[in-house]
């Protein structure tokens, strides 16, 4: 469940900002505002949300996700928001409109997964080594 609202939020917000940016062109023009808001929703939305995966600070939870899971999470979050961004572009214009390929896909995938590594990864090393499962350390 966690995978399909991180990939429905990160897709929805990119596909917004396009459309928002887009209302009103004639078909045609270029909106590279529209393009840059875009990386920076996939790019800044799978850096964040990473992030906070691999702090995981819920001390609640007895057992806790290890890195491995939070890559893998990761990667299906990418292919699931770029998805659900095609499809939301396709159905709203068309695809004999739309001017996409597979290297447009290919290209949105590594703008949401190269951060979210990096962002897993920085949060994942920035966990308690105190053996708290939570993850905090004592203060005296």
């Amino acid at each position: 469940m966690a995978v399909f609202v991180r990939a429905l939020g990160i897709g929805l917000a990119a596909t917004a900002a396009y459309l928002l940016l887009t209302l009103g062109e004639t078909q045609g023009d270029a909106n590279i505002g529209a393009g840059l808001a875009v990386f920076a929703v996939l790019a800044l939305g799978g850096f964040t949300w990473a992030l906070f995966d691999g702090m995981d600070r819920r001390g609640s939870r007895a057992v806790r996700v290890g890195l491995r899971e939070i890559l893998v999470r990761w990667v299906i979050v990418s292919v699931l928001a770029v998805a659900i961004i095609v499809a939301v572009l396709v159905a709203r214009y068309g695809a004999e409109r739309l001017d996409l390929d597979a290297s447009s896909a290919v290209f949105l995938w590594v703008l949401v997964l190269g951060p979210a590594m990096v962002g897993a990864l920085i949060g994942y090393s920035a966990r308690g080594t105190s053996g708290n499962p939570s993850g905090h350390t004592r203060s005296s």
